[in-house]
C-alpha cells in the first residue's frame, strides 16, 4: 500500500507520461489557474526587477530548496544511508526522491522569481535541470555519493553567485510532505 502511494505521489509530483500531457510534454488542463510549466520559462529579462517581492520570494523558494536537498539527501549521503545494506535504504531513497522532486519544485518557483531579474535568471534553469537528473537516480535508486556532492557542490556555487548578485538566501528548515 506504502509502495502505491509513493508511485503515485512521484509520478504525479515529477510529471509521469500518463494522461493528461499535451505537445512536447506540457500538462493541459481545462480549469483555470493551474501551474504548467509554461509559467517557468521565458526569457530573461534586459533590465532590472519586473515583480513585487521577487528577491524575498526567490530567498524563500532557493532557500526551502536548499533545505530539503540538505536534510533528506545530503546529510543521508554523507552519513552512509545510501549504502548497500545501510540500515532503512529504501525508505532512505524514497524520502530522498520526495525531497529531489520538492526541491526541483521549490527551484522551478525560484526561477519563476528570478525571471524578474537578468542576474540571477541564468543560473537558477542550470541547477534545477542537474537536480532534475539526481532525482530521476534517487527514484531509480541509482545515485552515487559523487553525484550528489556534484549537486551540493553545484547548490554552493549558486548560493555563492546569487550572493554576489545581491540576493544572498539561508537554508530553510523544510519538512517535505510524504518524507518526513
Amino acid at each position: 500500500m506504502i509502495a502505491l502511494l509513493l508511485s503515485v505521489t512521484l509520478l504525479s509530483a515529477c510529471g509521469g507520461s500518463s494522461g493528461g500531457s499535451g505537445k512536447n510534454g506540457v500538462r493541459t488542463s481545462s480549469s483555470a489557474g493551474t501551474d504548467t510549466d509554461s509559467e517557468y520559462s521565458g526569457s530573461c529579462p534586459t533590465s532590472g526587477n519586473t515583480k513585487a517581492f521577487a528577491k524575498t520570494r526567490f530567498a524563500l523558494h532557493s532557500g526551502l530548496a536548499l533545505g530539503a536537498f540538505h536534510r533528506y539527501i545530503y546529510k543521508p549521503a554523507r552519513n552512509g544511508g545510501f549504502a548497500k545494506g545501510a540500515p532503512k535504504r529504501t525508505r532512505s531513497f524514497a524520502k530522498a526522491a520526495v525531497a529531489g522532486a520538492f526541491t526541483v519544485h521549490e527551484l522551478k518557483v525560484a526561477k519563476r522569481f528570478a525571471l524578474a531579474n537578468p542576474t540571477l535568471c541564468n543560473s537558477v534553469q542550470s541547477i534545477s535541470d542537474k537536480f532534475s537528473s539526481l532525482t530521476g537516480k534517487l527514484k531509480n535508486g541509482t545515485a552515487t555519493q559523487a553525484d550528489i556532492d556534484a549537486d551540493e557542490n553545484a547548490f554552493t556555487a549558486f548560493q555563492q553567485g546569487a550572493s554576489s548578485d545581491g540576493f544572498g538566501f539561508k537554508e530553510r528548515k523544510a519538512t517535505v510532505p510524504g518524507a518526513a
